[in-house]
């Protein structure tokens, strides 16, 4: 089994993973930017911004799976937000690598988040996968920052993956705590003309797909997203019907969406449907393929 070193280990998908590999008896360490972090898991200081870290997070590292990253849609796009960004994802991807190279570390396996903010974010019936171009815009411009300085371990790694994570469904967290809000209160409602896709994902498959990546030893790019991309009416429809809510309301014109997200408001208004099929094709199989199976694990899962 592989001593594994999680970047974003507080996190809501670095816990859950954290969790799984610790069962299946690998070793798990985290870096924070303070001493503390999870219970019981051994925690090393980095600062990124100073390009400081603990060398004692890397003794004994077999492999490195790199979540930390300021949350894209937490604040305004200002300039200092845009860096953040990229800093948080890039900055600290250089401060690992510079940190093996100081220390002669021969890694087994990085692995690094990305997202789906790497597509086209249009109005689109046509399925992109692996190989489809990159988009426009900031988000893809991240994405190809974050995903170059991940290549930059093919020096110190036997294997480099990225994971381009699609819209992930949890419980109380991130997108569905926002998306689910109004459907609660009765007001569930399409946005814009509602034909856009949602590539999501549940949270357990995203972690599932990161050790499995571990531990087949895959290389490449691999989108984290289940197999049933839906559009956003007919996924505001299922959210309501398994949250027992009626939807009635009609949708949410596009320029009310704009005034309020600004920018934004194009990962609400557009998205593409996305493939799945190169992770399955590794003998990987969802445990929640279908929206529905999704979403009815997860509201009937009793806090």
């Amino acid at each position: 089994m592989a001593k594994v070193l999680i970047t974003g280990g507080t996190g809501a998908i670095g816990q859950r993973l954290t969790e799984m590999l610790l069962a299946n008896e690998h070793e798990v360490v985290h870096t924070s930017r303070s001493s503390s972090g999870v219970k019981g898991i051994p925690t090393y200081q980095w600062d990124v911004k100073a390009g400081t870290m603990d060398p004692q997070a890397l003794v004994g590292v077999n492999a490195i799976i790199h979540l930390a990253g300021a949350g894209i849609a937490d604040k305004p796009w200002t300039d200092k937000r845009r860096q953040e960004i990229i800093d948080s994802r890039v900055a600290s991807a250089r401060l690992l690598l510079k940190t093996c190279e100081e220390q002669s570390i021969e890694l087994d396996h990085f692995i690094s988040a990305s997202a789906i903010g790497w597509y086209p974010l249009i109005v689109s019936d046509k399925v992109h996968n692996e190989e489809s171009e990159l988009g426009d815009g900031f988000l893809a411009e991240v994405c190809k920052l974050w995903e170059a300085s991940a290549d930059e371990f093919n020096n110190v790694a036997k294997h480099v993956s990225k994971i381009r994570i699609g819209l992930v469904l949890a419980k109380g967290e991130g997108a569905l705590k926002e998306i689910s809000l109004p459907v609660k209160y009765y007001a569930a409602a399409g946005l814009g003309k509602g034909e856009q896709y949602m590539s999501w994902i549940h949270k357990t498959d995203v972690c599932r797909i990161f050790q499995h990546v571990l531990e087949e030893k895959l290389d490449g790019v691999y989108n984290a997203v289940g197999p049933d991309p839906t559009k956003n009416q007919d996924f505001m429809q299922i959210l309501a019907d398994v949250m027992e809510k009626p939807m009635f309301l009609p949708n949410v014109p596009e320029f009310i969406i704009r005034l309020m997200f600004g920018e934004k408001a194009d990962l609400v208004l557009k998205g593409v449907p996305l493939s799945s099929e190169k992770i399955q094709k590794t003998g990987f199989f969802f445990d929640y393929p279908t929206l529905n199976s999704a979403l009815m694990q997860i509201y009937s899962d009793e806090d």
